[in-house]
């Protein structure tokens, strides 16, 4: 692992390359929270992860987690951002094939009339080398993943309920 350089949540809305996107949920923000603090539980909803293995405490500021993201290899991840029902993101401070100076990602849980708006925000910083791809997947292939991942996160809040 080479590390890269951690950043604040707030340096998303100042990353080179930025991404956003957002899905009003039939979910809570608690059982949306609920399923996004499952480190272990994010490759069944969010397509193209391999694993996450916690490598830290599990919860709040300073957690950490191992990710194994197919285009990117092995990255950790150091959670800078934990506010139950709320806000949750993370910056990562080594990947196995480092591409980017800095990623951080920040996802946000709005009540709302229909359950929760989930925004998803990335931001980006990616080496000299591999920015022109980057700026394209960015624009073309990265929100496309990120709404699926959304999807994929309102399905399993739902299916997670109690019956009854």
């Amino acid at each position: 692992m080479k590390p890269i350089q951690p950043q604040p949540a707030e340096w998303i809305d100042t990353a080179p390359i930025h991404v956003s996107v957002a899905k009003d949920m039939a979910a809570t923000p608690e059982e949306v929270f609920a399923v996004l603090a499952d480190h272990e539980s994010w490759p069944t909803w969010f397509e193209g992860l391999k694993s996450v293995e916690v490598t830290g405490k599990a919860a709040g500021v300073g957690a950490e987690r191992m990710v194994d993201v197919p285009q990117m290899g092995m990255v950790e991840e150091e959670f800078n951002v934990w506010e139950p029902n709320q806000r949750f993101g993370f910056t990562v401070v080594a990947m196995a094939r480092p591409s980017l100076n800095t990623l951080n990602e920040l996802i946000t849980l709005e009540p709302s009339t229909y359950g929760t708006l989930v925004t998803y925000q990335q931001g980006f910083d990616p080496k000299k080398v591999a920015a022109p791809a980057i700026k394209i997947a960015a624009k073309r292939r990265i929100p496309g993943v990120l709404l699926a991942a959304l999807a994929g996160l309102e399905r399993e809040a739902v299916a997670r309920r109690p019956a009854g």
